[in-house]
């Protein structure tokens, strides 16, 4: 498996990727590698939603 996302620590983002280097099959790779990402990220905007919204109960 090759691991596409390399994390700038500092910023907390993803590095940009050069595509010209990789091959129709690596980018396919790539891209089901970004939606699983993309899912993830959705999921814990969810959950912080959530808790925040839970949170806001306690003070109203």
């Amino acid at each position: 498996m090759i691991d596409f996302l390399e994390i700038d620590e500092k910023k907390k983002k993803i590095k940009t990727l050069d595509l010209n280097d990789l091959s129709v099959e690596e980018l396919n790779l790539y891209l089901e590698e970004l939606k699983k990402e993309i899912e993830r990220v959705k999921k814990e905007v969810e959950n912080k939603r959530n808790t925040k919204k839970e949170a806001e109960k306690f003070f109203k």
